[in-house]
């Protein structure tokens, strides 16, 4: 081994040899491993510096073995500066969207390590102001403690406070409308509920306050690591109406009155106080209905009745092969059922219908045709029916456990049953597709108006060959830029519709929570699935362009 020695001169470590006696040439290996074993080895080696002091040296080694008396002054020993202290290094970095930063550290070779002062400075040449975490840096600044000389570190030290989006103006009625009143039956002596019982019917009086506007929210500002304000997205807002039977509280511009005695419903965003009729039973005594607001009757629908009504129609009995229309909310307490048509009569296959401009709920069903703008929620049985709805429930709760068997569905949103189909094979079609055909017939207009531009686009590029001047060639290109975007803005637009179409098909399901029978079809889109045996509680969707019935977890 060379005897080398040490020394330190502010931050810098110098190594030396003595050559009154021979000294061996001095080797890299030698060096280095000497160096690690001595009080300095935590200092950072410095390569260049460690490859000078070995040519230097052996230099001098050589000359002093060959001519000591020219060295210089006659001193044996040679020094070099082969390392040096250095303080711990920092670097705070800021990621591209400026809601966090890290911070990266070098521990350092014998130099001071870095305080939480020091981070503070960094972060401050950096740029970043928010959201600094004082127990993160402690925490990574305890890790240099016992770290080797360079070891490095790193952990997000910052981060922004996203924006919080604003709330959406919504209402609320402040009565208690009859249609909610019906879905929460009042429990009789021993706990028994009659669902034919339609109560007191609660009217609202004049000037009695019934719905109310609560305004949208601004939302909460965030803010990024530099201590850049991050703006919200206000909700969206939304304009409180007066219906015919409704006004604006003079003294308050967020709140309906109603105007008049009558039956208080809500639909979409918009609240009406509708004139009621009120009946015991609908037959032929007391006619067909044709009312401007609600109508109720307490009993039975007899055959072949109509009830047409601008309101509700809510019906405490049993509806027996008779027509209603109206355009709000149908309830029907006990069940409906009907017989085929022969022949069919408006596209109806069954002599019983139920039309709704929103909502229909009803107990059972039976060989009934059903149309709803909105959904259709059966607490026990639909038998045979054909359906034209945004989406149906057969059973209650969370987990519905009704039957839905037999019958024709056109929906345009989900399906949630508990049994779907019947062990028998009863013929049951389940088509998701009614919104499907309107996307697709958005796209089709889109591609007939981009199709003669196109053409018009090819005929000018065949015209664009024989082109000889410099004029004309300068007006070809003109024309063909102009053609060119307007297809391209065409094309990008389509391009959007099928992406749309293809998010709503991604998003539409049909859940089934019991038992799915064999002989069950359901179609989404362009795809159309039979099952071809019984199975236990199954979700059918479309996946990657399959429709697939899968387990249901």
């Amino acid at each position: 081994m060379i005897a080398l020695t040490f020394s330190k001169e502010g931050a810098d470590i110098y190594a030396a040899i003595d050559c009154k006696e021979p000294v061996p040439l001095l080797d890299e290996k030698d060096v280095s491993e000497a160096f690690k074993a001595s009080e300095f080895s935590s200092a950072f080696l410095i390569f260049e510096e460690l490859s000078s002091f070995i040519e230097k040296g052996n230099e001098f080694i050589e000359l002093a073995e060959k001519d000591p008396a020219s060295l210089p002054d006659g001193d044996t020993r040679f020094g070099h500066r082969i390392a040096e202290y250095r303080d711990a290094k920092l670097k705070v970095i800021v990621d591209k969207d400026k809601m966090s930063a890290k911070l990266h550290l070098e521990s350092a070779f014998g130099g001071e390590q870095p305080s939480v002062d020091d981070v503070k400075e960094a972060c401050r040449k950096a740029g970043v102001r928010f959201g600094i975490k004082r127990s993160r840096v402690e925490g990574l600044l305890e890790k240099t403690f016992d770290a080797s000389p360079g070891e490095v570190f790193e952990a997000r030290i910052a981060f922004g406070k996203e924006p919080k989006d604003g709330k959406n103006a919504y209402f609320k009625p402040l009565v208690e409308l009859f249609s909610e009143k019906l879905r929460a039956p009042t429990e009789k002596e021993g706990g028994k509920v009659d669902l034919r019982d339609l109560g007191d019917i609660d009217t609202v009086k004049p000037g009695q306050q019934i719905f109310q506007k609560f305004p949208l929210t601004e939302g909460v500002p965030g803010m990024n690591v530099l201590g850049e304000e991050l703006p919200p997205t206000p909700g969206k807002d939304l304009i409180l109406e007066e219906t015919q039977g409704t006004v604006i509280d003079p003294n308050n511009p967020d709140v309906l009155l109603a105007k008049r005695e009558g039956l208080a419903r809500v639909i979409e965003n918009r609240m009406e106080v509708d004139n009621v009729y009120s009946l015991p039973e609908l037959t032929p005594k007391q006619g067909h209905v044709k009312f401007n607001g609600s109508v109720i009757i307490s009993g039975d629908v007899s055959p072949e009745m109509k009830i047409i009504a601008t309101g509700d129609v809510v019906v405490g009995g049993f509806v027996e092969s008779a027509l209603i229309r109206c355009q709000g909310e149908i309830t029907i307490m006990g069940g409906a059922s009907g017989k085929l048509l022969e022949p069919e009569v408006e596209g109806r296959q069954y002599n019983c219908l139920l039309e709704s401009g929103y909502r229909i709920n009803i107990a059972f069903a039976n060989q009934i045709d059903i149309r709803a703008k909105r959904d259709v929620f059966a607490h026990k049985q639909l038998s045979h029916c054909n359906i034209i709805a945004a989406s149906l429930k057969v059973g209650q709760g969370t987990t519905p456990n009704g039957k839905l068997i037999g019958g024709t569905l056109m929906l345009s949103k989900h399906l949630e049953v508990g049994h779907l189909g019947a062990p028998a094979g009863a013929d049951t079609h389940v088509s998701l597709n009614r919104t499907y055909k309107i996307f697709r017939q958005k796209e089709d207009a889109m591609w007939a108006k981009i199709q003669p531009y196109n053409e018009d686009l090819e005929a000018l590029k065949e015209k664009g060959k024989m082109l000889m001047s410099d004029a004309q060639k300068a007006e070809y290109k003109a024309k063909l830029l102009k053609l060119e975007k307007i297809v391209g803005r065409l094309q990008e637009q389509r391009k959007k519709l099928i992406q749309r179409r293809r998010d709503y098909l991604d998003a539409l399901s049909v859940v089934v929570h019991h038992t799915l029978y064999a002989g069950t079809t359901v179609e989404i889109g362009d795809k159309s699935k039979i099952n071809d045996r019984q199975r236990g509680p199954s979700i059918i969707r479309l996946n990657e362009f399959v429709l697939e019935i899968e387990p249901k977890g």
